[in-house]
């Protein structure tokens, strides 16, 4: 009788686990108002073409770390909105471990902009990548500039 019911219990427990394990349906689906998204694809059509690019010139003037988050300074473009930051997804398993992102500004149609303004974009490195004991490289999507931020906030060019 106590052979039975630990079967019955075991086939009980293993029958839960099935019914309520995650399913390959359930897809979060990214924020559309967020300046942050993690797209492989997009990530690698911004750095080849930023060599050619022809939109809004920027410059990162200042990267910093400040505990979990990461802000980046940005100087040129009318709107913070037109900023988005894109990560591959991919993080190279080194010590510490080392990650790229790069900053994009996207140009909306009829948009012209005489005066430059200056914006701080911040990223979540917790959030994001999971840890911030990760080096962050910092790609300017309009130019072939990048910035590397180590885990201790020391900034280099790249």
């Amino acid at each position: 009788m106590m052979k039975f019911q630990i079967r019955l219990l075991l086939v009980t427990l293993l029958c839960a686990v099935l019914a309520f394990s995650c399913s390959q349906d359930n897809k979060i689906e990214p924020d559309k108002n967020s300046k942050l998204q993690t797209n492989e694809q997009e990530y690698n059509r911004i750095l080849s073409t930023r060599s050619t690019y022809s939109g809004t010139t920027f410059e990162i003037t200042k990267v910093t770390r400040e505990g979990n988050v990461m802000k980046i300074e940005v100087e040129g473009g009318c709107t913070e909105a037109n900023y988005k930051i894109v990560w591959n997804g991919i993080a190279l398993m080194s010590y510490p471990m080392q990650t790229g992102i790069v900053v994009n500004y996207e140009d909306k149609p009829g948009e012209t902009c005489t005066d430059p303004k200056k914006f701080t974009l911040e990223v979540d490195m917790l959030k994001l990548f999971g840890t911030t004991d990760i080096i962050v490289h910092v790609a300017n999507g309009s130019k072939v500039k990048d910035i590397s931020v180590d885990p201790d906030g020391s900034v280099s060019d790249r």
